[in-house]
Formats: structure tokens, C-alpha cells, sequence
């Protein structure tokens, strides 16, 4: 709550207010390269709450959705070490204490993204896989619920259908009989599968050029001028610079310790549910595939690793700590307790910032989702009718009540490539760019303009053809210059 607002945070947040308004997503507004489902989460809880603290209640969504991670690691952890729940319970402690106060995690979670709810739906659909008894008839439901979860995050971020193609082919590899059994196991998944694609299909056949647009078309004409601009990193020197952090450096050596361990160990190993083991040590790597995707990369695609990469340290500390009940190895496992003890004190040790931020959470007044609705609503009751507020944040102006031009309903993010589209395709993503935006304001002069909020190279042009010297100014904290139509 201490963050400041994100420019992605504009597009995410106005994509859902325009949903719960009952517009369609693509075909009456532009959503670039996202999937539909994490709007229509958020704009269902809106409509529920009749609430207009629209940021507030999309960063509430993330945050739970991170405290049932925790939850799903110690859960994780609890029952492979069901025996001994005790140590499991400690020990999934230690590895939430690595994935909290990861540098990483602590940047990228939190925000009104789609990223918590992805990172949840696949943590928990792990956790159901962990926990099948492939032998009892309720299988057939815990299966039909990873299906669904799955096929659920890939409709929020399309590059989870990686992840959702491993457990199906993880599940499809399972002992069975015959042929016929390994379908018939398969069978709930693919079901539940297509059910939760009905509604995302039907969006999309409602506009199917508008979706290739947003999905494709604008991501990759966004990339090719931030690489023109020269604000991308490069993909080798983030990650180095990412994994090379303490909070990360330690979480890769334990992982590289423990998995060394078992290997070194495994004539003596009795490994069971191999296939899990194989699902657990492989999700990080797609995640990891995952991040170096898209032509540009940021930081917060590194974070989505971290969880499936500290849950999957429970299988090697399990298959030691069993191999620890011969009195000549119990050894390895204390090492390797101890070592995973170690790492997680040098991660809050070195990353002592989540703790610094926490009373602010007994101050809500100064959370930031506040602050701009304070902001949002001044800026509204400052305007004449028809409240028509031109802005690249949005947010400022549907918090208080306000309109805004649906061609910038993404902010800045579509705006900036916008004219490389044609006239056509301008128009049926409902987008507009620098040259065109004069054109937009013709029949609709905005009622205020709302900048301060993007870089200056995109914001002048606006204050000198459309802001008059006769309009109020009024300047808030944080960066934001309202001006006013007399």
C-alpha cells in the first residue's frame, strides 16, 4: 500500500471499471496483451462492492492472493512432511521468510497486475497435485480443480499455458493400466478446461481482430519503441544483476546445494512420486523460460519463479530427512535444515524493508490507493460538466466520478504507439497516438487535463495546444497538475 501508483496499474484498474460500466473488453476498449479474466475479477468486485476505490480494491485482490501463496507454501511443505508435520510446518516458515523478503518478490508484489492472481491459481494447483491419492475416486475432482485454476491463470497471462501444458503431461505420464485409464484420469482436467475458455472464447469471437491487435500487434510495436528509445534492459545483465542480489544469491546456492545433495546421495535414496518431484523441480525453469518470452523484460517477470522455486526445495529436505533415519546420515539433513535457516536469516538481514514498511499498514490514510483518491476526488468536484477529464492516469479521474476519453483508457502505454496503426485499426481498438489525439478532442474538448503523470516529451504537446492560459492550474502532491476549463 506504500507503492506508488504504476503506470500498468491504469490499464489493469480502467480495463475493469469499463467492464463493470458493461463494456466489452477489445471490442469497446483497448486491453494490450493481457487475457480477460483478471478484469472481469476485479470489475465483478466493484460491481459487489459499489465501490469507486477501484486501485485500492485491485491491490487488496494482490495482496491476498500473496498471503495464500504463503499459505500454499507452508501448506506444501506440511504435507510432504505429514509424518513430521511439525518440521514441515517450520521449514515451509523458512521457505514463505525466502520468498517474502526475495528483493524481487517484494517489487513485484502487491500491485493491481495479474501477476499474484497467476502466481496463486499454479501454487495451488500444485498444492492439490501434492495432495491426490491417485487411487481414491476423488481424484477426479482435485483434477478437474487444477484444470480449471490453470486454464483460469492462462486467461489472465497467455504465457501460463506453459505451465498449464506441464501438469497436463505430467498427469497424462501417471501409472495406469491402460491407455483407456490414463484418459479417463486426464479426462476431468480437459472438461474443466473448456469450461472456464467458454466465456474467453466468446469474448474473443466478438472481436477477433481487435484481440489479435491488443494480444499481438501493439506488444510488439510497443517493444520496438521502447528498444528505439533505449528503455530496455538487457536480458543477461538484468538477470545477473537480479539473481546476484543476497536475497536471490542465496535462494539459488541452497537450491543448488540440496538438489547437488540428492544427487550425490541417490544410490541410498528411496524417491517416491517421481513425477511430482519432476513437476516441482520444473515449474521454476518455466518460469524462468517464461520471463526471457517477450521482447522486452523487466524485473517482475524474476519474481514469479521465486515460489515454485522455494516449494521446491521441500522434496530433496523430505527424501534427506527420511534418509536421516539411519543414524550415520542424520547428518545430511541437519545440514541442510540449518542451511535453509541460514539463508532465510541472510534474506531478511540483507532485505529489511518489508519489516521497515510494516506499521504502515496501521496508517491507512497514507496508503497510496488512498492518497489518489483524495487527489481523484478534488480534481472531479474542480470540474465543470461534462466532467470530460483528458489524462493519461486515468484513475484520477474515474476515482472521483469523472470521464474519461476511452481512446486512453491504457494510459500511455497504447498511446504511444498508437500511430503506427492505421486509421483502421485505430478505430476498432479505440486507440489514439499524438497525431491523431487533435482530431479525437474536435467534437469532445475535455472539461480539465490531468498531467504530471507521464514523461515530458509525451505531456507538452498537450499543455500547448490543449490547455489555454485562462484555465486554473491547481498542483498536487506527488506529481499531478490539474488544469481547468473556466
Amino acid at each position: 500500500m506504500t507503492k506508488p501508483v504504476g503506470r500498468d496499474e491504469q490499464m489493469y484498474c480502467t480495463g475493469a471499471v469499463c467492464m463493470a460500466q458493461g463494456k466489452m473488453i477489445y471490442r469497446d476498449f483497448s486491453y494490450a496483451a493481457q487475457m480477460p479474466y483478471h478484469p472481469l475479477l476485479c470489475a465483478a468486485l466493484f460491481r459487489l462492492s459499489g465501490t469507486n476505490h477501484y486501485l485500492l480494491v485491485g491491490r487488496l485482490v494482490s495482496c491476498v492472493c500473496d498471503i495464500l501463496v504463503m499459505l500454499c507454501i507452508v501448506g506444501i511443505y506440511r504435507h510432504i512432511f505429514k509424518p513430521l508435520a511439525a518440521t514441515g510446518v517450520l521449514l515451509g516458515l523458512a521457505a514463505a521468510v525466502l520468498y517474502v523478503f526475495n528483493p524481487l518478490v517484494d517489487y513485484a508484489n502487491g500491485y493491481t497486475w495479474n501477476h499474484d492472481v497467476v502466481i496463486l491459481c499454479v501454487m495451488a494447483s500444485l498444492w492439490l497435485f501434492v495432495g491426490i491419492d491417485f487411487q481414491k475416486e476423488s481424484r477426479y475432482w482435485h483434477i478437474a480443480a487444477i484444470g480449471a485454476l490453470l486454464t483460469f491463470a492462462t486467461c489472465m497471462r497467455i504465457t501460463t499455458a506453459l505451465a498449464e501444458l506441464l501438469f497436463f503431461v505430467v498427469l497424462l505420464s501417471m501409472p495406469a493400466r491402460s491407455l483407456k485409464q490414463r484418459l479417463r484420469t486426464a479426462q476431468p482436467f480437459l472438461v474443466a478446461s473448456v469450461l472456464v475458455l467458454i466465456w474467453p472464447v466468446w469474448i474473443i469471437a466478438q472481436a477477433p481482430r481487435a484481440f489479435y491487435l491488443n494480444l499481438v500487434k501493439i506488444p510488439m510495436l510497443y517493444g520496438q519503441w521502447l528498444h528505439e528509445i533505449g528503455m530496455v534492459y538487457n536480458k543477461f545483465e538484468l538477470t545477473f544483476a537480479c539473481l546476484t542480489s543476497p536475497g536471490y544469491f542465496v535462494l539459488i546456492l541452497l537450491t543448488v546445494y540440496l538438489w547437488a545433495a540428492v544427487l550425490f546421495l541417490r544410490g541410498r535414496l528411496k524417491i517416491e512420486n517421481g513425477r511430482t518431484l519432476l513437476l516441482a523441480a520444473l515449474l521454476p525453469l518455466i518460469f524462468f523460460m517464461v520471463a526471457m518470452i517477450p521482447p522486452t523484460m523487466w524485473q517482475q517477470y524474476l519474481a514469479v519463479p521465486v515460489p515454485f522455486l522455494v516449494v521446491s526445495l521441500a522434496f530433496p529436505l523430505c527424501y534427506l530427512q527420511k534418509l536421516s533415519g539411519k543414524a550415520k546420515t542424520v547428518r545430511h539433513f541437519r545440514i541442510a535444515a540449518v542451511s535453509m535457516a541460514l539463508c532465510a536469516l541472510v534474506a531478511a538481514l540483507s532485505y529489511p524493508d518489508v519489516l521497515y514498511r510494516t506499521p504502515f499498514a496501521l496508517v491507512p490514510e497514507k496508503w497510496a490507493p488512498i492518497e489518489m483518491h483524495k487527489v481523484s476526488q478534488d480534481i472531479a468536484a474542480r470540474t465543470k460538466e461534462p466532467k470530460q477529464i483528458l489524462t493519461f492516469a486515468p484513475l484520477l479521474a474515474l476515482e472521483g466520478g469523472g470521464e474519461i476519453y476511452t481512446e486512453l483508457s491504457a494510459g500511455a502505454i497504447i498511446y504511444r504507439i498508437a500511430d503506427s496503426l492505421s486509421p483502421d485499426e485505430r478505430r476498432i481498438t479505440h486507440t489514439a497516438g499524438p497525431k491523431s489525439l487533435p482530431e479525437m478532442l474536435k467534437d469532445r474538448p475535455p472539461s480539465a487535463v490531468v498531467l504530471g503523470v507521464e514523461m515530458q516529451r509525451l505531456e507538452q504537446p498537450i499543455l500547448e495546444s490543449v490547455v489555454k492560459s485562462d484555465w486554473e492550474r491547481k498542483d498536487y502532491a506527488n506529481g499531478p497538475a490539474a488544469y481547468f476549463r473556466p
